[in-house]
């Protein structure tokens, strides 16, 4: 008997027939599911949960987050004028970004944000900046910074990646004391530090090695108060895949925390900052196959998404990080017939979704879900070549909210 995908409570290829493809479909009870676990792993306090608002950024999914308790991590100006139009306070929004502009620094300074900054020039940029508002009370004079990181560095890293001499971002432990001069300089304190390893990692030991090099990176400043422990907590893409540890980090992190707090004679606060983690298995996107090509060794499924639409698969590449499970929404227990590439909608020659997957017989309109797109999905869209940007709704027991 033949079943349809259920998003929530809702059958998919009915969602698919009303609001029309291509859909993204995001599931509230599960974006906020996945938050409450995540705080649940961790019984540490003080601690903040800040989502990363780059995985997705619609302001209904971020008003659903701060109902729950959630803070956010933003990268730019834009995101973060977008967090307090949604009712998040200075207190709730941690701003860690690159080569940030002046302008835009100073608009930061202006507005009280906090920032985790990137480098030695960017905490002399700050210092410059604030030392012309002298003593003014709205002008933060506490700043974190972003630690240097590689994947290579840090002993049992497990991240599957090469020590890469060019890597950019943050500023290395060597240099600690030359960003501690130049606070002092200006009058600043530092107040926190922010470490990021890599993407979607599923394996618990690298985060527990990062862990313990930026506890050990917290001590070298007196005026800590926190530590944020960053992102790239990953989600199973195939069914081989394991699920993170969550408990086994929280347990780890409460521990640390708690070792960091009697070093320094006082609570620290813990900060990280989930984001495909939060928000990926609670997106599936919809669309609808146009076109069933025989291609003589191979079938190809042509439907009406691609790069523009959903560029992951391309980007970070179908078979490797940008694999996406996909079903058959309106024949979701019917039996695989054949092997099957779904292909975009885009000029591109290499615009696959999916390549060599077993699905039941696909016919012209059939709804494929491609699922765990709730994260740097809608984010990415081009609209490439100039296609209609796609609805996007937000399912619950309680109706449907459309974006």
């Amino acid at each position: 008997m033949t079943t349809c995908l259920k998003i929530g409570n809702w059958n998919a290829p009915w969602l698919a027939m009303r609001f029309g493809t291509p859909l993204y479909v995001y599931d509230a009870e599960k974006i906020i599911a996945n938050f409450r676990r995540i705080v649940s792993s961790i019984p540490y306090e003080p601690k903040q949960i800040h989502y990363a608002i780059m995985c997705n950024n619609h302001p209904k999914i971020l008003t659903l987050l701060l109902d729950v308790g959630s803070s956010l991590q933003v990268n730019s100006l834009q995101e973060y004028m977008l967090a307090q139009q949604c009712g998040y306070s200075k207190q709730q929004i941690s701003v860690t970004t690159t080569n940030i502009s002046p302008r835009d620094m100073k608009r930061f300074i202006t507005l009280g944000a906090h920032l985790n900054l990137d480098s030695l020039e960017e905490v002399e940029e700050y210092g410059e900046i604030t030392s012309h508002y002298g003593d003014h009370p709205l002008i933060k004079k506490e700043i974190g910074i972003r630690v240097f990181i590689q994947p290579g560095m840090l002993n049992q890293c497990a991240t599957n990646k090469p020590y890469d001499p060019k890597a950019r971002v943050g500023i290395k432990r060597e240099k600690f004391p030359e960003a501690k001069r130049i606070a002092k300089k200006y009058g600043l304190k530092i107040t926190g530090i922010h470490g990021y390893l890599a993407s979607n990692v599923l394996d618990l030991e690298p985060f527990l090695t990062l862990s313990s090099y930026l506890a050990d990176c917290a001590k070298e400043f007196e005026d800590i108060e926190y530590i944020n422990f960053g992102a790239g907590f990953g989600i199973p893409a195939k069914p081989t895949d394991k699920e993170f540890d969550w408990g086994g980090y929280g347990q780890r992190l409460t521990s640390l925390m708690h070792s960091v707090s009697k070093y320094f004679g006082r609570e620290i606060s813990l900060k990280i900052e989930p984001g495909r983690s939060l928000i990926g298995d609670a997106g599936t996107l919809l669309c609808e196959v146009t076109n069933v090509k025989n291609m003589d060794t191979w079938t190809q499924i042509g439907v009406n998404c691609g790069f523009g639409i959903f560029a992951r698969p391309y980007i970070y590449g179908q078979n490797a990080g940008g694999w996406h499970d996909i079903v058959v929404a309106n024949k979701i227990n019917s039996k695989p017939k054949r092997l099957y590439t779904i292909c975009g909608n885009s000029v591109l020659q290499n615009d696959f979704l999916a390549e060599d997957r077993l699905l039941p017989k696909i016919m012209v309109g059939d709804i494929l879900a491609i699922k765990n797109a709730g994260a740097y999905g809608s984010v990415l869209m081009s609209l490439f070549p100039g296609y209609k940007k796609p609805t996007e709704i937000l399912v619950s027991e309680a109706g449907i909210k459309t974006f």
